[in-house]
């Protein structure tokens, strides 16, 4: 065979990109979204208006940019991040706080203790992972509220057990390198965590230049995220969202409840929860003496686990105790006789008070570009996380058409 050298040159990048060029058209035609999701606990609405944020402003112009996003209650870290997972407010999914008793269970659920926190048994409804796995998409999470978890014997194919002294950046990177595996392994949908600004929210309060700093450390880590998102083969295909749980509110010791100087001991079988929302469990009759002497403090409303408003969608589900009592705007509430500890910020309030309203920006090909959204809730987010990747969502109590209005 007499062959050129210019044909030898020819057959040999046809061999070589061939193959390269099916795989990447195998991906266009099998993969159509990716979606990544990014939460900064305790990320109030507003924080973008207070502090610079290039980062999150370029979202908006490039993508939506939500007035703010409703809390569910109570607004808290745990009950939330899980109901942005199913789509359930706190009541029907069964992390009514971030700490509880289950009596079905007989355990005492604490974040802080990690075999509790490891036990599937804790979560109800279908995390967005699941029903993604169920329906033969991969899925990642860094860190996300019951991702740690064995919810229907299911979790995330990449997960991480959490560890807060990981680097922020290096989780970044980590989300990176998923999304440049090969095809067959990549995840489509990632959830990843920062703790932030929650902690120094708590420190100093929402209004404090130590809290305006780390915000915009946040929003750096935000454009680091784009520009590497950007850079991937695929990379205007990826969704990226970036939301959070709840606000934050300032307090200040002037303004303190001691649930102890209210109810008597004898009254009481058990108190759980932390500032400024707690559940108690009376003791038999004398129900109504603790919801009584609650309710008349100044800077708190107790109810009755039946007679919680209807906009708060809580006090149904086994695990919720008999009276139901949360602080006042700005008040604190805690079973310590020393209020000196309560400064800078708290969350856990009433989700009508607007502090506790939180961050929602996406950018990427499902969304339009330059749009501002009114208010909606935190259980929505999983709907329209399911209709990006075009997934068979599980009953929830989002809706949908509250959001599909953001999208393209």
């Amino acid at each position: 065979m007499n062959e050129t050298y210019a044909d030898m040159k020819k057959y040999f990048f046809l061999l070589v990109a061939l193959p390269l060029f099916i795989a990447c058209k195998r991906d266009a035609e099998t993969h159509e979204n990716y979606v990544v999701m990014v939460s900064f606990d305790g990320c109030r609405w507003d924080y973008p208006d207070m502090y610079k944020t290039p980062s999150l402003d370029g979202m908006a112009a490039n993508g939506v940019k939500a007035e703010r996003v409703i809390s569910s209650f109570p607004t808290k870290t745990f009950p939330n991040h899980y109901s942005i997972a199913t789509g359930l407010y706190p009541d029907h999914h069964g992390l009514i706080n971030n700490s509880f008793y289950a009596p079905e269970l007989e355990l005492f659920y604490r974040i802080g203790n990690r075999e509790m926190v490891q036990n599937g048994d804790f979560y109800g409804g279908e995390p967005i992972w699941n029903t993604a796995e169920k329906q033969g998409v991969t899925t990642a999470s860094f860190f996300w509220v019951g991702s740690e978890a064995p919810v229907q014997g299911m979790q995330p194919t990449y997960w991480k057990t959490y560890d807060g002294s990981i680097p922020f950046s290096a989780r970044v990177d980590t989300v990176i390198n998923w999304l440049r595996l090969p095809l067959d392994k990549r995840p489509r949908l990632v959830f990843l965590y920062f703790d932030q600004p929650d902690g120094i929210g708590h420190d100093y309060g929402p209004v404090h230049p130590e809290t305006g700093k780390v915000i915009e450390e946040l929003d750096d880590i935000v454009g680091t995220l784009r520009r590497k998102i950007s850079r991937l083969p695929y990379g205007n295909r990826v969704n990226l969202v970036v939301t959070s749980d709840h606000g934050m509110g300032a307090i200040s010791p002037g303004k303190y409840v001691n649930l102890h100087d209210h109810i008597k001991e004898h009254w009481i079988e058990d108190i759980a929860g932390g500032n400024p929302m707690y559940l108690v469990d009376a003791e038999e009759g004398f129900e109504d003496s603790v919801a009584l002497a609650l309710d008349r403090a100044e800077g708190i409303t107790a109810w009755y686990k039946e007679d919680v408003p209807g906009y708060l969608n809580y006090g149904t589900h086994p695990r919720v105790k008999d009276v139901v009592v949360v602080a006042d705007s700005s008040w604190s509430l805690g079973t310590s006789p020393d209020p000196s500890g309560y400064t800078g910020g708290a969350h856990g309030y009433d989700n009508s008070n607007t502090d506790m309203h939180h961050i929602f920006y996406a950018e990427g090909p499902a969304f339009k570009s330059g749009y501002t959204y009114p208010p909606f809730e935190n259980v929505d987010i999983y709907p329209l996380i399911a209709e990006i990747l075009g997934l068979d969502p599980a009953p929830v109590d989002g809706r949908l058409e509250d959001v599909q209005g953001m999208l393209k």
